[in-house]
């Protein structure tokens, strides 16, 4: 039975929520390890009253939770650095826009380890509208701007989309197939065989003597000799037209839908476009592979559907398959097969002088036993005609069964080979995979330069906006997704949407983010008056999906679909795409959205006033509880 995890354990697993814009799960794993498992210190005091207040306002706080600040007294001590942050997030709370008062939390906050500036500036986002100028928010794009492109994001963030690669596999050999009828008629037309040309044999000596010994030897040699060659002549043709239908073959057309064939049959045609031979018309390439493409789609769909592996597990085999076909055609050696299995010349004498020399043979001994039993000879040579004709045949088949098995398998160990090491290339180049937090921390930086953007573009000093909200959702129509065990889903390609309350109206700018390549590269802006609003609502739709919907009088619809179907398990192994579903809308940005634009369509632009009246309640609550730290 797996033992519970230590309070320390806990601990963790909410911080890394926290950084991870999780802030739910943050909420209920530092609770659980301060509060409940009396996990206590000044850390964790300060993450805990961190995560209670990271993405919504004091009014969405509720007072259970204001009052959990105050079971944790005698915490910290005087000289802990964590105090310090503490009493930096109260005078966040607690401050207003005064003469040299941002100048004094600029100072504090210039004394905090870059760790705890970090999450500061991150998770107090909301309560830097009232209590800090534009010297803070400078120092947040500041922080934003530098670490942006840290940790080589350029190169890194597209392995986070990636898939956990399948292994290295490949179509085993057929098996030997040999019926037990055909091992029966082998050994009875065998046994046969020996009689009679034994008994021509025995009358053969009679009359030539040691000559008949000679001739005895030279029959059995010259059929063993025949037979020999023989399995490697057919051996090889047979291989050879078995190639010729797998790879010269009329291709199937390409399936539809979302099955893991179809993925598969996609990929193949992509990859195949892409991989186009420089210098090569596309057109001839693609008509000359043809057979090719679907003998290597077939094995793929074969090795793989059974084991209920998603398709973009597999596309590193894919491109590797591609690409050696590519490489292979260019250099003029993708039809060497042919080449390699063509019959030899001294394979094809061989075969016939042999069976001539064993015919020789066989004349001489009937004719030297004719001398002695002419009327048991002559049937007997016809049955041993028959009979060894009949027995080399058999023999022949099963020898090149089980030739043309070993052929096999020594090829597919050479495939492996190949495979595996480039599985463990592709293994290699996603070692250094970005995790789930430097993943939220580009985001996060992301936001920020787009805020910093949105403020230049309108010409605002921060203190001219008086609340913001952001909403990410993803970019449709195509987009990569991933996520790690418990995770929000992540997204290739964003459409967050920006939203400025100004006392002129509401400023919104809408961006698409490439997100592996830290770019905007599109934008549109908005402008409308408070009385605008109409309603705000997030409505899921009938296959799960939820979007948002900002409706004004005039206008269509601002409709942003915001999660996936939690049941579209695409191309990761989700055991509980619900609560996947429900973690990223919650990293969505929703709710503060919600509460700011629901507050404006219900109140207008007094809810700005109205909020900030509200806030007095919670905000001496909030003070109250923080000072119950250090009494």
């Amino acid at each position: 039975m797996k033992a519970a995890p230590s309070p320390q354990e806990t601990f963790k697993v909410g911080l890394n929520s926290l950084r991870g814009g999780m802030a739910q799960e943050a909420r209920e794993h530092i609770r659980d390890a301060v509060i409940l498992r009396d996990y206590v210190n000044g850390r964790s005091c300060f993450y805990l009253l961190l995560a209670l207040l990271s993405g919504r306002t004091l009014q969405q706080v509720p007072p259970n939770e204001i009052a959990m600040l105050r079971c944790v007294r005698s915490a910290l001590k005087d000289d802990d650095e964590w105090t310090d942050a503490i009493k930096l997030v109260d005078h966040l709370l607690t401050s207003r826009p005064t003469e040299g008062g941002a100048a004094d939390v600029e100072k504090e906050l210039q004394e905090l380890t870059d760790e705890q500036r970090n999450d500061v500036l991150q998770h107090m986002e909301m309560f830097l509208d009232s209590s800090a100028e534009d010297a803070l928010w400078a120092r947040a794009f500041d922080e934003a701007r530098s670490d942006r492109w840290a940790k080589d994001r350029l190169r890194r963030a597209w392995k986070f989309f990636q898939p956990e690669p399948a292994g290295a596999r490949v179509r085993p050999a057929d098996p030997v197939r040999i019926r037990p009828g055909t091992w029966t008629g082998a050994t009875v037309t065998t046994a046969l065989a020996l009689v009679t040309v034994g008994f021509i044999g025995a009358t053969a000596w009679q009359h030539a003597g040691t000559a008949a010994v000679s001739a005895l030897l030279a029959l059995a040699a010259g059929c063993y000799a025949s037979v020999r060659s023989g399995v490697e002549w057919r051996c090889r043709k047979e291989r050879r037209q078995a190639k010729d239908r797998e790879y010269l073959r009329r291709p199937a057309a390409t399936t539809s839908g979302d099955g893991f064939a179809s993925k598969i049959d996609r990929q193949f045609d992509h990859y195949f476009a892409l991989y186009t031979p420089r210098g090569a018309d596309r057109a001839q390439w693609l008509s000359e592979t043809a057979g090719v493409r679907r003998a290597l789609r077939d094995e793929v769909v074969t090795i793989y559907r059974e084991s209920t592996v998603n398709a973009k597990r597999v596309a590193w085999l894919t491109r590797y398959l591609v690409a050696d076909v590519a490489r292979r055609w260019q250099a003029g050696t993708l039809w060497d097969y042919r080449k390699e299995t063509r019959v030899p010349m001294l394979v094809k004498g061989m075969c016939v002088l042999a069976a001539m020399a064993a015919a020789v043979a066989g004349a001489f001994l009937v004719w030297s036993g004719a001398h002695v039993r002419p009327f048991q000879v002559s049937p007997a040579a016809l049955a041993a005609v028959a009979l060894v004709w009949s027995a080399a045949r058999v023999w022949l088949r099963i020898a090149a069964e089980y030739r043309r098995h070993s052929v096999d398998e020594a090829e597919k160990k050479s495939l492996l080979a190949g495979r595996q090491a480039a599985f463990d290339r592709w293994k290699r180049r996603l070692a250094d995979r970005p995790d789930d937090l430097e993943m939220a921390r580009w985001l996060e930086c992301d936001r920020k330069a787009l805020m910093e953007e949105a403020m230049g573009l309108y010409r605002l000093k921060r203190h001219d906006v008086l609340a913001h909200a952001f909403i990410e959702a993803p970019a449709t129509p195509s987009y990569d997704r991933a996520r790690v065990e418990k995770g929000p889903w992540r997204y290739s390609k964003y459409k967050i949407l920006l939203f400025l309350l100004t006392k002129d109206g509401v400023r919104q700018l809408t961006v698409h983010l490439d997100f592996r390549k830290a770019t905007f590269p599109s934008r549109a802006r908005t402008n409308y008056r408070y009385d605008a609003f109409t309603s705000v609502q997030v409505a899921e739709t009938d296959n799960g999906e939820n979007v948002f919907e900002l409706t004004l009088t005039n206008g269509d619809p601002i409709r942003v679909k915001v999660t996936d179907p939690p049941t579209d398990v695409t191309e990761n192994e989700d055991k509980d795409p619900q609560g996947a579903s429900q973690v990223t809308l919650g990293t969505a940005g929703l709710d503060n959205a919600l509460h700011v634009l629901e507050g404006v369509a219900a109140e207008g632009k007094e809810w700005i006033v109205f909020e900030r009246q509200r806030e007095k309640v919670p905000l001496a609550e909030v003070s109250k509880a923080v000072n119950a730290i250090f009494a």
